[in-house]
Parts: structure tokens; sequence; C-alpha cells
């Protein structure tokens, strides 16, 4: 059972090749940063579209029927650039793998819940969130390896099949594995139904409102420094984009770390003031990231963001969830997915910005999420 967790949760990592598969394609294409932006957006705008109704989904096919569902979604997308490499069908690939994404989201983690007994819950979320970080962290390698070492044909693509791969093993993994799950009777009895209305109902409350917007600003600063960290150093420093792509996979790296520091940590640190430490180093990262020139000076940068900001999600959600009442939970999870439309919104502007002044530009547009993320620790961390 645990090598079907990993691999589940290897395959939710498969939505951080927009970064990368973004970069390959504007160069291969000659694309400007605009046009580019399309593809993160084709991805996160299902957040916005889809969360609500992946739950309600949920409930009626069953947690295991969803999560396959979401995997084969993945695949396919995966598969599409396989036998047509246009930016339409590219588009069309980003956009599978978005409602894929949205689906794992949001039915992975019950199904896990239903999978694993209580006291080993957190130590198996936790290892398949370092699971989904190799996946995010391998895939820039495996496909500037594939750039360098073929030429036409495959190049970067090489990385698709390999992914494919292993999301079949995850497939057929779970397929054969029997998971008794909850009954549609037991969901309706638990309240689990929550639509459009309940979730932005919570809007009306300031709180949730400042968390809302902080995990908007949180998820466009981590998709944008997944797309924007190699055009850096292409820019600064004249790297092709096949050696500057190491760069993404130095930010997962930081972040992985990061994950694996922070139980530990707040043993001894309150949330506010981790908080606060975070919010330091993504913003000195960003100031290196805006004004260095030489590879060692930006690459801290990259991993001074990518190791505080990968616990600002989770800080700032908890710090929210455990004030708000238990039975308007479900809603608020499903309100708080729908937050991830900041990974649409900020590549966009980045992408506006970066074209106009170049990648100052784009590190300006998320210098604005982390100066939220630092009203919002002021507003509404106690």
């Amino acid at each position: 059972m645990l090598i079907t967790l990993v691999l589940c949760y290897f395959t939710e990592g498969f939505v951080d090749i927009v970064g990368v598969v973004s970069n390959m394609v504007q160069k291969d294409m000659g694309q400007s940063h605009t046009q580019a932006s399309l593809m993160p957006s084709m991805v996160f705008i299902w957040f916005l579209i889809l969360s609500v109704p992946a739950g309600l989904l949920t409930n009626r096919l069953g947690r295991k029927k969803m999560v396959l569902w979401s995997m084969f979604l993945s695949i396919m997308a995966l598969a599409l650039p396989l036998f047509g490499y246009s930016f339409p069908v590219i588009l069309a690939a980003m956009m599978l793998l978005g409602v894929g994404h949205v689906f794992l989201q949001v039915s992975l983690k019950p199904l896990v819940s239903t999978m694993v007994p209580g006291n080993d819950l957190a130590g198996v979320m936790s290892f398949g969130q370092f699971t989904k970080a190799i996946a995010s962290f391998i895939a820039p390698v495996i496909a500037a390896w594939g750039g360098l070492k073929f030429s036409g044909v495959l190049g970067w693509r090489i990385l698709l099949p390999v992914f494919m791969l292993v999301g079949c093993l995850a497939i057929v993994s779970l397929w054969v594995n029997k998971v008794q799950e909850p009954s549609m009777e037991d969901n309706r009895s638990q309240g689990v139904k929550d639509g459009f209305k309940d979730c932005l109902s919570l809007l009306k409350t300031s709180l949730v409102l400042l968390t809302f917007i902080a995990i908007l600003c949180h998820v466009g600063v981590n998709v944008g420094m997944n797309i924007s960290s190699p055009k850096i150093l292409v820019e600064r420093c004249g790297l092709p984009l096949e050696k500057a792509a190491f760069a993404t996979s130095a930010y997962f790296l930081s972040r992985t770390v990061s994950s694996f520091c922070t139980p530990f940590i707040l043993r001894f640190v309150s949330r506010k003031n981790y908080l606060m430490f975070c919010l330091l180093l993504m913003t000195a990262g960003l100031c290196l990231m805006a004004f260095g020139n030489g590879p060692v000076i930006l690459y801290s940068g990259i991993c001074l963001v990518g190791f505080g900001g990968v616990n600002v999600y989770p800080l700032i959600f908890s710090e929210t969830i455990l004030k708000i009442d238990d039975r308007k939970r479900n809603a608020f999870s499903s309100l708080m997915a729908m937050a991830f439309i900041g990974g649409a919104i900020f590549p966009t502007l980045m992408g506006m910005a970066g074209d106009h002044v170049g990648q100052i530009g784009a590190v300006a547009m998320m210098a604005v999420g982390v100066a939220y993320l630092w009203l919002y620790r002021r507003l509404a961390v106690k």
C-alpha cells in the first residue's frame, strides 16, 4: 500500500512541469513572455472553476475512482505533445493537466485518510509531500538532460514518457488495491455537499478574505518562481535555457529541504515568528534576484525564496482553519483551493511585465505578492 501512495503522490507533482514546459516551448516557438504565460494560466484557471464541482463529484463517484480518473487525465495530458508539437496542442495538454490536478488535489487526501490508520496519517502525508517534491525536483533535470542529449523530434520531451510510465504504474497499483470508502449516504450525513454559495459566503468574514488573498499570492509567487527562475539566469548570465533550467530544480530542492526541517523547527518557534522568518527569507531572496548578476547570487536568491515560501501555505491555512466552525471547514477548504487561481493571474502579469522591462518586472510582481503576505501577517496572525 505504501508503494501505491508514493506513486499517487508522485503523480501529484506532475503539475510542476508547467514551468519547464512553458520555458522550453517559448524557446522552441519564439514566443513572447506574455504568450508563454498562457500555459500556466491554462493549468491553474481550473482551480477557480472546478474546485467545488470536483468535491461534489468525488462524493458521488468515490475517492478511489476520482483519483484514478485524475491520474488518467494527467497521463493523457502528457501524451498529447508527443503526437503533435504545436502551441494549440500544448495549451490543450495544459488544460487537461490542470483539470486532472484539481481532481487529484480534491480526492487524494481524503483517499489517503481512508487507506491509512489515524495514528500514521500525518507521517504518511508528510512523506507524500516529500515524494511530490521529488517529482517537481527531477522534472527540470530530465528535461534539461533531454534537451542537451537529444535534438529535433524528442529533446526535452523525453520527460513526458518517463512521467507517463510512473503514472501508469500508479493507476495499476491503485486499481488492484481494495479500499473501503464511506458510502454516499455517509457523505451526505457528514455534510459533504458544499456548493459555490456556501464557499463564497465565507468571504464575508474578514479573516477568511485575508487568507484567500494570501493563498492566491502565495500560489502566484510559487508558480512565478517555477517559470521565471531560468529566465533570469538566461537574461543576466547568458546561459542556454537547457542549463538555466537547473534553477527550477534548485528551487524545488530548497523547498524539499525546508519541508523536511519545518516540523522540527515548529517545536521550538511559534507559527507567527516562523512565518516572519519565512517572509524575511523570501524578501531577501527576491532582492538578490532583482539586483544580482552572477549565478551564485541568483541561485542563492532562488533557494532563499524556495526555502521560505514552501511553508507559507500550511502556516496561513492552519492559522485560519482552526478559527473556522467545524461545520464550515469543507466549504473553507474548497474556497482555499479556488485561491490557486493565483497560479494563473501572477504568471500572466509577470509575462506582460517581462516583455516590457525584462525579468526585473517579473520579480517586482512577485514582490507585490510577498508584500501582501507581510500585511496578512500583521493583520491576521495573532
